[in-house]
């Protein structure tokens, strides 16, 4: 599959007696690169619009690079790096041309991480993954799942094979992803993750806010999050509906240690577990999302200390509206993670699935039984 770089062969047409210059390009290291990967060949391409518009409206970097992996709907992707020229007027550059391809194949993302780091070299990178997003489900479980693009949907474990290299942080801006089987299973890929355990309303983070906080050195990710409560805190209706959290990969070990103490002790509990009094994130019937708080304390009756020290170092930021749509949020049930927490009627092939994530292998979570 052959890409070309744009602007390698300039002037070599212009005049014909000058020589070809045959040196390879050479790309410049800046402090950081982010990379918003924008997932748009489906229904929300015009939110994708809308969102890039405000990424132009808020602070863009003269030293560091901003790119934008945009890929519509009946449209072949692009990057554009987004920079302030003399002037100090915002540009938008097309920068890679690239040609038809599924933007929710672990490969695409893969191959356009690649093609970022080899032309934007930075010390730091960063990641937005925009689009559709369903949590931990595989595919064919919901209705659209992160990277919906024709039929194809990325599950989390084929997103954490497609990083190339350690990020710094990743926002997702996509619904459902702020659970504990994502966050586990990105840790060593990734310093930080920002993410939501309930959905994210369609005009997705409010990015002329963030983009400040994201390009100080280092990323202040607690004032992203802030900015995206207060912004959907501050609205009215159906409107005013976010829950977010971010976590810290390295601390998410010591929670893992303490989960597996809970649910070897009280895995017993989990046939009489009351899950109408443990906080829901789903709507519509899509019972695969509760606290993980909640299902620890209700497991050990009580008996979580520990768990919950450990859960406080790797959430480091918090919060939630009093609603989300239609749902009752109760900050004080509120650990800012979801998690899995199966039925009695529970798909036998769902809890197969289950059981080859990091977060279920390490803590002993829904372990198949030994035959």
């Amino acid at each position: 599959m052959k890409r070309y770089f744009i602007l390698l062969l300039m002037a070599v047409t212009a005049l014909a007696c000058d020589p070809v210059n045959e040196e390879p390009p050479q790309f410049v290291e800046r402090p950081k690169t982010v990379l918003v990967y924008m997932a748009a060949n489906n229904n929300l391409s015009s939110q994708a619009e809308n969102n890039l518009a405000s990424m132009k409206q808020g602070f863009v970097p003269e030293n560091e690079n901003l790119l934008v992996y945009m890929h519509l709907a009946s449209k072949n992707p692009v990057l554009l790096r987004l920079f302030k020229d003399e002037t100090g007027a915002v540009v938008q550059d097309t920068v890679y041309h690239f040609p038809p391809q599924n933007s929710a194949d672990a490969k695409s993302l893969t191959s356009v991480l690649k093609i970022t780091q080899t032309m934007y070299p930075a010390q730091e990178y960063g990641l937005v993954l925009w689009s559709h997003g369903t949590g931990w489900l595989p595919q064919g479980y919901y209705s659209k799942s992160f990277g919906a693009d024709s039929g194809k949907e990325m599950d989390v474990m084929e997103l954490a094979k497609a990083l190339p290299y350690k990020l710094e942080f990743v926002i997702f801006d996509a619904c459902l992803m702020g659970g504990i089987e994502v966050a586990y299973e990105l840790k060593d890929s990734v310093n930080y993750v920002l993410s939501s355990p309930a959905e994210i309303l369609s005009t997705g983070f409010p990015y002329a806010r963030i983009m400040k906080h994201i390009f100080t050195t280092p990323a202040d990710m607690e004032s992203v999050a802030e900015e995206y409560f207060h912004f959907y805190n501050g609205q009215s209706g159906s409107s005013r509906s976010a829950t977010v959290s971010l976590v810290k990969s390295s601390e998410l070990e010591g929670l893992a240690s303490e989960a597996s103490k809970i649910f070897k002790n009280y895995g017993s509990n989990m046939s009489s577990l009351d899950t109408l009094s443990i906080q829901r994130y789903y709507r519509s019937g899509k019972h695969w999302f509760y606290d993980l708080g909640g299902l620890a304390n209700q497991l050990s009756q009580g008996n979580d200390a520990d768990f919950r020290n450990a859960l406080d170092k790797a959430v480091i930021y918090k919060n939630t509206t009093p609603y989300f749509i239609e749902i009752p949020v109760d900050k004080n049930k509120y650990s800012g993670l979801s998690t899995y927490i199966p039925s009695p009627t529970a798909d036998p092939q769902l809890l197969k699935y289950y059981a080859n994530f990091k977060w279920s292998k390490d803590t002993g979570y829904l372990a198949p039984e030994e035959e």
